[in-house]
């Protein structure tokens, strides 16, 4: 039988409420038998146990989730892996794309690898990913170069309009080229990607 070894940890929560979400989300990440959550007054306490590689990788999802879901600094810190497992989107989306909707909504946003920093809350991100989602799922079957998606997405959701609102608007910008082959037609981004996110996240594209 192997080295088995048991990790006890401590979390401080705010509310019952708070408490709720870490349970909900850190038992439906780790799906272990060996780990324990009890929660009493303002206290978290987390068990595991198991070998050391897994007991000290059910020790770091706690504290990431933790960090995840607590709220109230100025600037949030999420790990997208969590997000995407709260928000259960109908389509896969890129991670960019939510860093854009956040700005071009005027919150400060900056994606670094799965670390997603934003002033936005953690339910704002969330309700974020899933619009951008049915975005997604709109045009799964259209002729639409992932550049332009990634564009026509982020604004749709940041105005709150229609995909096909969006791609007119940005039509009458001069972002987009629409052209037609054998009938069927197709859209791509007149300019580099990163000349278009300059030009909308400076305010001139969505005012």
């Amino acid at each position: 039988m192997g080295v088995v070894v048991s990790r006890r940890l401590m979390f401080k929560v705010r509310n019952t409420d708070e408490a709720v979400r870490f349970i909900n989300v850190y038992l439906n990440e780790v799906k272990a038998r060996e780990v324990y959550v009890k929660y009493k007054g303002s206290r978290l306490e987390v068990k595991v146990r198991g070998n050391p590689i897994l007991a000290k990788v059910f020790s770091t999802e706690a504290h990431k989730v933790y960090g995840t879901l607590r709220q109230g600094r100025l600037v949030n810190v999420f790990d997208l892996t969590v997000v995407m497992r709260e928000a259960k989107p109908k389509s896969p989306i890129p991670p960019e794309t939510i860093e854009l909707t956040l700005r071009l909504m005027g919150y400060y946003a900056e994606l670094n690898e799965s670390r997603l920093r934003t002033g936005a809350s953690l339910s704002k991100v969330i309700e974020i990913v899933r619009r951008l989602s049915e975005a997604y799922a709109t045009m799964v079957d259209l002729d639409i170069s992932s550049s332009a998606k990634r564009i026509i997405a982020s604004l749709a959701v940041a105005k709150g309009i229609s995909v096909y609102d969006a791609i007119d608007e940005l039509v009458s910008m001069d972002v987009l080229n629409k052209g037609n082959v054998n009938g069927r037609e197709y859209i791509t981004l007149k300019t580099n990607l990163s000349d278009v996110i300059g030009m909308l996240t400076s305010r001139k594209g969505i005012e």
